[in-house]
């Protein structure tokens, strides 16, 4: 992930984290591994806190003593992530 932040500028941030999971998948793939994964990225650049999660993991930042939420959890309950789900491709 990190060469993906590296070779891309401030803006395309985003992409550059998204693109840096898809590749770190695709890597996973070609070694024919199965099973879950999970991950919290967590990535401060030029001053700016950039949070992600894939999978059963979440991201908190503590405030004042009160932990605060970065990341929305992926579980089958939110709709999105269902819909996600129940229109995953299975080989």
């Amino acid at each position: 992930m990190l060469d993906e932040v590296v070779r891309r500028d401030e803006s395309d941030i985003e992409e550059a984290v998204k693109h840096g999971y898809l590749n770190t998948d695709s890597e996973f793939l070609k070694e024919d591994l199965h099973g879950g994964s999970c991950c919290v990225t967590a990535l401060i650049r030029n001053g700016n806190l950039v949070v992600s999660n894939v999978g059963d993991c979440r991201a908190v930042i503590s405030r004042g003593g009160v932990a605060e939420a970065l990341t929305s959890d992926h579980k089958p309950s939110r709709e999105d992530e269902r819909d996600r789900i129940e229109t995953q491709v299975i080989d």
